[in-house]
């Protein structure tokens, strides 16, 4: 008898972070062992680091979220008086272990997550440079951190198609915190590609307190999906595994009303195979349009199970 592979329980997705962690956290010990290419160096620009350090006073004490390799960790040693560097992965951390920066007396470098801080440590100034998270969990790591910050939570995001840029501003500001958005525009790498954007979202904390955060803040948003019709083979499992491992609350899948039905029907067998207890499927509208719904965790309410 052929052997069957046993399926992942989607109860231990770690949805916390909006992404597989175990996976993410793989994909960059990768690419730390490329010693060909620096982590990030396609991200970073003149422009973008001169916009960062516009965010950061002189001399104050700085946390950054996601060091990588510390291609950041440079420029930010220039102005900041005590500089953290948390980074997940060892591979990363030997790389910028290895740098010169490291001998910086300013300098102390940290294996780890914003989950694995010091509950007393505090900082002026947080920074996340080069984070693997997405969906809900920006937001949660946002409102993390700004329990340990007493001015401001910088954030360096990509402008694709996620939107991740602007749900998240959108939440932050529904729960109070004072938001700016810049785009940070690049240079083109030739004549036919488009220039490099970069989102730089600015959380100032002053107003903000973790009481005052409203349940549902991020609920209301949903991705939307645009399927073909006829929908592609296996199109159904293709949108519930996506969904399943990202951090969104909530999905609509948009199709032809003339294969909605059908449509609506293989999500149903998706979500009961892949996701039973944790999804659930519904017609929206006019029966165009399927919402997927994450249900809440049994026994937490809305709040507790935004991780807030």
């Amino acid at each position: 008898m052929k052997e069957r592979k046993r399926r992942s329980n989607p109860a231990d997705i770690p949805y916390d972070h909006g992404v597989p962690l175990e996976s993410a956290l793989a994909r960059r010990e990768m690419l730390a062992n490329k010693y060909d290419r620096e982590f990030g160096k396609e991200r970073v620009f003149p422009a973008l680091i001169d916009a960062l350090l516009e965010e950061v006073p002189a001399g104050c004490s700085v946390l950054e979220v996601g060091a990588a390799t510390g291609i950041l960790t440079r420029p930010l040693l220039e102005v900041a008086g005590r500089l953290t560097a948390l980074e997940p992965s060892a591979g990363m951390l030997r790389r910028l272990l290895s740098s010169d920066v490291a001998t910086s007396p300013k300098l102390r470098i940290t294996q780890g997550m914003a989950e694995d801080l010091p509950e007393d440590e505090m900082y002026d100034v947080a920074v996340v440079t080069f984070t693997p998270r997405r969906g809900l969990g920006l937001m949660r790591l946002l409102t993390q951190l700004a329990t340990r910050v007493e001015q401001r939570v910088v954030m360096l995001l990509d402008d694709d198609p996620s939107m991740d840029w602007a749900y998240l501003a959108r939440g932050a500001a529904i729960q109070g915190f004072e938001v700016r958005l810049r785009f940070i525009h690049g240079p083109a790498s030739s004549l036919v590609d488009a220039a490099k954007r970069t989102v730089l979202l600015t959380a100032e904390v002053a107003e903000w307190t973790p009481s005052a955060v409203p349940t549902g803040g991020w609920t209301l948003d949903a991705r939307e999906i645009r399927v073909p019709f006829p929908p592609p083979r296996g199109a159904a499992t293709r949108i519930v595994r996506y969904f399943l491992a990202g951090g969104d609350r909530a999905l609509f899948v948009v199709t032809d009303p003339r294969g909605a039905d059908r449509l609506h029907g293989n999500l149903r067998t998706a979500v009961h195979r892949l996701g039973k207890d944790e999804l659930t499927v519904r017609k929206h509208g006019d029966g165009e349009a399927i919402q997927i719904v994450r249900l809440p965790k049994a026994g937490t309410t809305e709040l507790e199970d935004a991780g807030l």
